[in-house]
């Protein structure tokens, strides 16, 4: 599938998080029709409007964290592995998200609410980010904060053996291509832990149409390859063999044409 002019690559390119997450989960479920999740998300705003009238700063995000982690029930999902915990409109219905798709809950919120937040594509762990002299961050798995910058460039710093300075850029606000990359990611990888590797597949695919990494075409091949679709595997894994190598691509291509491929 094309998707030059997708309703994901207009979401990217317009740096808008809530339609990214939007964009992702309409097409994880073709033909579906279920609640305008901006829709859903204007209502959620005006049932916690209440609780932070005339309250400014850190003590607003204090509000808004309280009422959406207490009163409208956001939490953790019990598995991770259940594809609802990774799409928008799935995650507004049952309360229970990844924690990047409840941080996105949170931008959204926090832009009807007047809480200027950001996604953070933090090392190992979505968080996210509140704009303020002295940034805080948050867990948007449980609401918990504020986690000081300090705390964790130290840990993004051990972690990946950067230097703190190296490591800030694991503190600023996430790109859109950037959160839509981690979620088709998770949402690949739920698929895969329940045996759904149609599913999977469609997320690389997303995954590969978005990014053009030689790696996730030939993922996308391998997945073909193993749903049964050969003429698509082998147009992903002669392309890919011809710029890199890969012992279980050549394995693939042997068995489904034993027509030599020449790389030179």
């Amino acid at each position: 599938m094309d998707l030059t002019d997708s309703p994901l690559r207009r979401a990217v390119r317009a740096s808008d998080p809530e339609a990214v997450a939007a964009a992702i989960a309409a097409d994880a479920r073709p033909g579906h029709s279920g609640p305008d999740p901006r829709a859903a998300l204007d209502r959620l705003a005006a049932r916690l409007a209440p609780r932070l009238e005339g309250v400014r700063g850190p003590a607003r995000l204090g509000r808004l964290l309280d009422g959406a982690y207490r009163e409208l029930g956001f939490a953790s999902p019990e598995r991770y592995d259940d594809p609802d915990a990774h799409l928008l409109d799935r995650v507004l219905a049952t309360r229970r998200g990844s924690p990047v798709v409840l941080a996105v809950v949170l931008g959204a919120l926090g832009r009807r609410l007047d809480v200027t937040l950001h996604g953070v594509a933090f090392p190992g762990h979505y968080m996210v980010r509140y704009e303020a002299a002295r940034p805080l961050f948050i867990d948007p798995a449980s609401g918990a904060f504020p986690f000081p910058a300090e705390s964790l460039l130290e840990l993004a710093a051990d972690e990946l053996r950067l230097s703190p300075g190296a490591a800030k850029r694991f503190l600023e606000p996430a790109s859109a291509r950037s959160l839509a990359v981690r979620m088709l990611m998770n949402l690949q990888r739920a698929h895969e832990l329940r045996g759904d590797l149609g599913r999977a597949m469609l997320a690389v695919d997303r995954l590969y149409e978005l990014t053009g990494a030689p790696s996730l075409r030939c993922d996308r091949g391998l997945r073909a390859a193993a749903l049964g679709a050969p003429y698509g595997a082998l147009d992903d894994l002669r392309a890919f063999l011809r710029e890199g190598h890969d012992a279980a691509a050549a394995r693939a291509v042997a068995r489904l044409d034993p027509t030599p491929l020449d790389l030179n």
